[in-house]
């Protein structure tokens, strides 16, 4: 029963998967295969998209690139000290906490079910993680192709990349230089072009953040208004009980239709809640007059609230909150979309800072960890002792980020 609820909770990821599976197969006289086949491994389908635009804009807009270049380095070098100090300061964090996971896989599965823990997940909604991924590997390998024209370094291709465990899973993106010519280039240029992509998604982080701000956010409240606040608990402490309420629909709060209340829409790892603030600070409130429907009669009431120490603030005592959102009578031809816009710029933001980060950490496999091994081998000349470095630094960050995302297996040596 959990495996088919399991399956039945994340259909539409796994129509995805089988449908990209028969894509790929059709097309597999196209495709390279890097890693382990068929355990872990990545398909790659190469193409010429972008590659003119690419070589274009690097030429046609030299000085900006190359100051764009100084910032990839800068970014590409800190970058890696400042993403390692910010996996310990998570290890810290989760270890303090006592928390189960500090990360996970970025995917659209849901694990409700009962299967979660095994492999901890940041749970996307199937859409949203479509279109967000498309664009942050979209600009992320731009970035690189661009900054590699830009020092006259040969793109042979570009196209798309899948992470495949068996099937293929998750979708990305990448660009091929001309390895011979990129080794050719200065030290720093290389640098420039392996920093591009984290620097990259960092700027449109930060875009994405001030569209969120200063445009998402605003649309959303002068469109949309509460058209409802149901709740399906009551705590033993709240006076509710005496009513004989358990369940309900609040329409007004002291008089006040709960559609002129501000509202607040929070993101999380299992989606979205929208929230009344007003319901979060009633400590100075010695009580609260609801119109509360239930049981298909409409009841008011007044109720005091009670202090919870645990929550260390008053509350009325009411739990299972759902509040829904409905367009203003002058914003009814905009639907859903102010919601949906602001869903989609809070995953980009959270999407292309994570990614840039992770893409920072020293490993075999990241940009970051090209990046450290042209810093070590310029420390270290001789070359197998430099290589010998770079795998070490390597492994203690796969390491670290497997403590982060498994800290059970510290809690189980000690």
């Amino acid at each position: 029963m959990i495996v088919t609820d399991f399956f039945s909770e994340n259909s539409a990821f796994f129509i995805f998967v089988l449908l990209l599976s028969l894509f790929l197969f059709y097309k597999r006289e196209n495709l390279a295969i890097q890693g382990r086949f068929p355990i872990l491994y990545m398909l790659m389908y190469r193409t010429s998209l972008g590659l003119d635009k690419m070589k274009r804009w690097s030429q046609k807009y030299k000085r900006t690139y190359l100051a764009l270049a100084f910032l990839c380095i800068f970014v590409g070098v800190v970058g890696i000290f400042l993403s390692l100090g910010l996996m310990i300061y998570s290890l810290d964090m989760v270890l303090k906490a006592d928390l189960s996971s500090g990360g996970g896989l970025v995917l659209p599965l849901k694990t409700q079910s009962g299967l979660d823990g095994a492999v901890p997940i940041f749970y996307v909604p199937f859409w949203y993680w479509i279109v967000s991924l498309f664009v942050i590997v979209v600009v992320h390998e731009f970035a690189h192709g661009v900054i590699a024209e830009r020092f006259n370094i040969k793109i042979k291709s570009s196209g798309f990349a899948f992470g495949a465990l068996f099937l293929p899973i998750l979708p990305a993106a990448f660009v091929e230089p001309d390895e011979k010519d990129l080794r050719k280039k200065p030290r720093w240029q290389q640098i420039a072009v392996m920093g591009a992509g984290s620097t990259s998604n960092f700027l449109f982080g930060f875009l994405f953040l001030a569209l969120f701000l200063f445009a998402a956010e605003p649309l959303l409240h002068s469109s949309m208004e509460v058209s409802e606040v149901s709740f399906n608990g009551v705590m033993n402490e709240s006076e509710l009980k005496a009513f004989g309420i358990n369940e309900g629909s609040i329409q007004s709060i002291d008089g006040k239709a709960v559609s002129e209340f501000e509202f607040v829409v929070l993101d999380s790892f299992s989606g979205q809640r929208v929230l009344l603030p007003y319901l979060y600070n009633l400590s100075e409130q010695e009580n609260v007059t609801l119109s509360i429907e239930h049981n298909g009669l409409l009841e008011e009431v007044s109720i005091s609230p009670f202090f919870s120490e645990e929550a260390n603030r008053s509350l009325l005592g009411i739990t299972n909150f759902a509040v829904g959102l409905d367009n203003k009578d002058d914003k009814t031809w905009l639907g859903n979309f102010p919601l949906y816009l602001r869903t989609l710029l809070n995953y980009l933001v959270l999407l292309s800072i994570g990614i840039g980060i992770m893409n920072l950490l020293p490993l075999w496999i990241t940009d970051g960890g090209q990046i450290a091994f042209l810093m070590i081998s310029k420390v270290i000349r001789n070359e197998e002792t430099a290589l010998r470095t770079y795998n070490l630094v390597s492994f203690l960050s796969l390491c670290l980020i497997l403590l982060v995302v498994w800290p059970g297996i510290i809690k189980s040596l000690l």
